[in-house]
């Protein structure tokens, strides 16, 4: 009979495949962090990059071979700061380190992530120019604003565990977002206007 593993927390699920090697509890775990955690790479790294899927695996493998390593707290922050170590590795490896015209054919997903934060004049705007120019604002930003950004909007991460992931304080993160989205926002709000008022001459 097959066991429900929903019901346990992430400390029990970890328990059960590093200490018993149960299959299914690594399954459930992949289950609830691996798309947040997918998403969050995609982000950092772009859409289409087969570098996020390379780190995606090599964070897993991490886990899996390093897994006595974790001592409690968030499961969660604590594998988002394996792949964020991991990619910003490959980030520094790259010339330049981020190619915004690499990164505009995968803008509607980043426009996901920014749903939450947009003014409501660009959350109608549905044309591809529009959101490819969201992906450049986003992958424009500050290196360390848009790690806090992504961590926040395409992992789901509290900002108490993007400080434990990043070794800063919690006002370090909220001052990093609170710079992430305004600077979004008035990236966002010259696209209004330009969209929405009528061209001179």
């Amino acid at each position: 009979m097959k066991t429900d593993l929903t019901g346990k927390d992430d400390a029990e699920l970890h328990a059960a495949y590093h200490k018993h090697g149960d299959e299914a509890a690594f399954a459930e775990l992949m289950r609830r962090h691996g798309p947040p955690l997918m998403k969050y790479l995609r982000g950092l790294l772009g859409s289409n990059s087969p570098e996020a899927d390379d780190v995606y695996q090599e964070t897993w493998l991490r886990m899996i071979n390093k897994g006595s390593k974790w001592n409690g707290g968030s499961f969660k922050a604590w594998m988002t700061t394996i792949a964020h170590n991991l990619a910003i590795d490959t980030i520094r490896r790259r010339k330049p380190a981020i190619s915004l015209d690499a990164e505009n054919e995968s803008g509607a997903k980043l426009s996901d992530l920014l749903r939450d934060n947009r003014p409501t004049a660009s959350e109608q705007i549905a044309s591809n120019e529009t959101e490819l120019e969201i992906t450049a604002a986003v992958q424009d930003l500050p290196e360390d604003q848009k790690e806090v950004f992504l961590m926040r909007t395409a992992e789901g991460l509290s900002f108490k565990e993007i400080a434990e992931s990043l070794n800063i304080s919690i006002n370090t993160a909220l001052g990093r977002m609170h710079y992430a989205v305004g600077k979004l926002k008035k990236t966002l709000a010259h696209l209004d206007e330009r969209r929405f008022s009528p061209k001179n001459g």
